[in-house]
């Protein structure tokens, strides 16, 4: 089991022409302002690629990662070994319930169970897992001081968002995902093919989402559709 991670570790590593920074963007923002410490990543995926947290965790950051998929989970064990790593889905309730995989390892499994068929991909493989609020989560581990939250839940980020308390989001950079279509509608829906991060910025701004949070948090950067937030001193 565990070759079968390290394989696909390294094939993947090869693909990304050995960069292990992960998605550096936000991570290289955050160094700016903390040299180091606590993550939680939900929707963590995987430990390199496409990763918001693999280059904080490079820096000695570490922290609290959670999945839906076991494999995943496995192989942050072995390459994120500093980290907390928990096969749980982040919900708006505490409990078990039901997720939905195209493939063991993916970008777009999800405990809402229209979503793969929204973007033209089929329900391969149905598990039920164990979900957990971010507030249980908070109290369970003693997440008391988070430096970065990134949440993503793939196209239940919003609902999770809006029912959960400010004073539970509470810490000093969060990072968001606001698709376009739930704002614009499913069908025959497209990205521009031109400054797709401002048009990104524009209606995420507008989005019922942000004003919530802008409370507590001001607008600080965006790839696409995943926002950085930074928390209002």
């Amino acid at each position: 089991m565990y070759l079968k991670h390290i394989v696909k570790y390294y094939k993947d590593l090869i693909r990304l022409k050995f960069n292990s920074d992960g998605n550096s963007r936000f991570g290289e923002q955050i160094l700016q302002n903390i040299k180091r410490g606590i993550y939680v990543d939900i929707g963590c995926y995987h430990p390199v690629k496409e990763s918001h947290t693999a280059i904080l965790y490079k820096n000695g950051w570490s922290g609290v990662n959670l999945d839906i998929s076991k494999d995943t989970i496995e192989m942050f064990n072995i390459f994120r070994p500093r980290d907390t790593n928990l096969n749980i889905g982040l919900s708006t309730k505490n409990g078990f319930q039901d997720a939905y995989f195209e493939r063991n390892i993916s970008t777009v499994s999800s405990l809402d169970k229209d979503y793969l068929k929204k973007i033209g991909r089929k329900n391969k493989i149905i598990k039920s897992i164990p979900v957990i609020t971010l507030s249980k989560l908070r109290e369970e581990y003693e997440l008391k001081n988070i430096d970065f939250l990134k949440i993503d839940c793939e196209n239940i980020d919003e609902s999770i968002i809006m029912q959960t308390d400010l004073s539970v989001l509470d810490c000093n950079f969060l990072s968001v995902e606001l698709l376009p279509q739930t704002q614009f509608g499913w069908e025959n829906y497209r990205l521009p093919e031109k400054n797709i991060d401002e048009y990104c910025k524009d209606y995420f701004l507008k989005s019922k989402m942000f004003k919530k949070l802008s409370s507590k948090f001001r607008f600080f950067s965006n790839y696409e559709y995943s926002f950085l937030l930074k928390k209002i001193n």
